[in-house]
């Protein structure tokens, strides 16, 4: 099991495949343990990288996670990539795992090459965003409870209650999420999602404000699907991740 040394924190990571390097990246909640199916996916034709992000999953833990969580977690996940000896990489992320993915091409523009963003609101965590997540994990359902427990392991409702409360602190912040860089970003990005995402309100609008600030980016949102599209439409996902992977020249 083989784990990267950050800050003092050991973090867990999967690195399976070859080819061009993916760092895969999970969403709020998530770790590597939920996404198999698509590191066995993707791993058929490239080397997959998936890290737990500081604090998540088979990592080391912490007090607290920081309200840009999606920032540190971004430099993290770079120097992970480097002490792989990788130069070059495509980020895939998944809900807040898409703004770690975007903020990696901001932190590190020569090394990443691609962007995929899946799922993603907009550049701002809005109240209603918060007060949002904290009554939905507050009622949490039994399948939630399951899916936290095979993600994070037995301490699961500390790590989701410190993920709410970073949530919380982020959106009082009301700062960007990408550090107001978005202009800096200049690989190509895919952002991909549903129309009809139960999780995010008027994707339209948040995709498009963060497409408007990246010349080099693309909008597909598909009339069907929910949260997130990796996973409610596994098939049209790959298909359009691999017809943009295999656009890259690495």
């Amino acid at each position: 099991m083989p784990y990267y040394n950050y800050n003092n924190k050991r973090v867990h990571y999967i690195d399976e495949g070859q080819g061009k390097a993916i760092v895969l990246l999970a969403g709020n909640t998530a770790s590597s343990a939920v996404y198999k199916g698509e590191i066995e996916y993707f791993s058929n034709e490239f080397r997959v990288i998936c890290p737990d992000y500081i604090g998540y999953g088979k990592s080391d833990r912490v007090e607290k996670f920081s309200y840009d969580f999606w920032w540190v977690n971004a430099m993290m996940t770079c120097e992970l990539m480097k002490s792989l000896g990788i130069e070059e990489w495509i980020a895939v992320g998944s809900s807040g795992g898409g703004f770690i993915a975007i903020n990696m091409s901001i932190i590190e523009p020569q090394m990443t090459k691609g962007v995929i963003a899946d799922s993603i609101s907009d550049e701002y965590v809005s109240s209603d965003l918060a007060d949002r997540l904290y009554n939905e994990r507050k009622e949490k359902s039994k399948q939630q409870c399951m899916f936290w427990e095979y993600a994070q392991g037995k301490d699961w409702e500390h790590i989701v209650e410190l993920d709410t409360k970073m949530i919380y602190e982020a959106s009082k912040k009301e700062e960007s999420i990408f550090k107001g860089k978005l202009e800096d970003v200049k690989c190509p990005v895919l952002i991909i999602g549903s129309l009809v995402d139960e999780a995010i309100q008027n994707i339209e609008k948040a995709a498009s404000n963060i497409a408007s600030k990246i010349l080099t980016s693309k909008v597909i949102l598909y009339p069907k699907g929910n949260h997130p599209f990796m996973w409610s439409c596994p098939d049209i996902f790959r298909k359009e991740s691999s017809n943009f992977i295999n656009e890259i020249k690495l």
